[in-house]
């Protein structure tokens, strides 16, 4: 059972802060991360609402408003419902109500179920009445989460909501070859320009090949040059392809 001094755990990455958060001036993109910017530092009341598809960004920027909440001495706290679930969800929330910030990720995991709603509704309000702020992601709009209790649907409409979308090939390329260089992996053009072509677009799928790449760069003492690169996502193809398929019976 998690005490009211014991947030969930929350492997924070490094690279995913306000600064590395790929905002095109005048999108939603970029008044979200101004908004989120607020609420870390305190300056900010007013819930913030992220929603739109997997791989936008969403989760970035909860991720970046928990650092930047921690160096401003704010107590912050994670709550990622598609792993706690439902039942989860009830018993974890009343001990964030007196915190700073809280993030609730993936609002879409838990909507129907009404107690887990109804938590949630409870947290706003506390959170509210004690000063704190919240931060909320989804994959739909509050109105077509599908939720059950109208009192969360008009919670989550107390702020602001606002649309991300997925980076633009021209983006996502920009944004590998600047966190290569963040990791001190010298990825060429041609590279970046082949993991677009030959890999998935998913944002976190990249980024995570990427993380790949640069940990088995440092194992074989070698560049990432193009046939090292192919040799990789060889590999990553036959292991995924391996465990996809079933055991022989014995």
């Amino acid at each position: 059972m998690l005490s009211a001094q014991q947030p969930l755990a929350l492997s924070l990455r490094a690279d995913q802060t306000f600064g590395s958060f790929i905002s095109p001036p005048g999108t939603a993109a970029t008044r979200a991360l101004q908004l989120a910017q607020s609420l870390a530092s305190g300056h900010e009341r007013t819930p913030l609402y992220l929603w739109g598809p997997a791989g936008c960004g969403k989760t970035h920027l909860l991720t970046a408003a928990l650092a930047a909440a921690a160096t401003h001495g704010l107590r912050s706290a994670y709550l990622p419902l598609r792993e706690l679930g439902a039942a989860g969800v009830v018993a974890a929330v009343s001990a964030f109500e007196q915190f700073a910030l809280v993030c609730v990720d993936d609002l879409d995991a838990i909507a129907g179920d009404e107690p887990a709603e109804l938590a949630l509704f409870h947290l706003y309000d506390r959170l509210r009445a004690n000063g704190g702020r919240i931060i909320v992601t989804g994959n739909a709009t509050p109105t077509g989460l599908g939720l059950c209790r109208p009192e969360l649907k008009s919670r989550l409409g107390w702020g602001v909501s606002c649309r991300l979308e997925t980076l633009p090939d021209p983006d996502k390329r920009a944004l590998l070859l600047r966190r290569a260089a963040d990791q001190g992996l010298s990825l060429g053009e041609p590279v970046a320009d082949y993991l677009l072509r030959h890999h998935s677009r998913d944002l976190h799928d990249l980024l995570t090949t990427l993380d790949r790449l640069d940990r088995a760069t440092l194992a074989a003492q070698r560049h990432p040059t193009l046939p090292f690169v192919r040799q990789l996502l060889e590999s990553v193809d036959a292991e995924q392809a391996s465990a996809a398929t079933p055991a022989d019976s014995a």
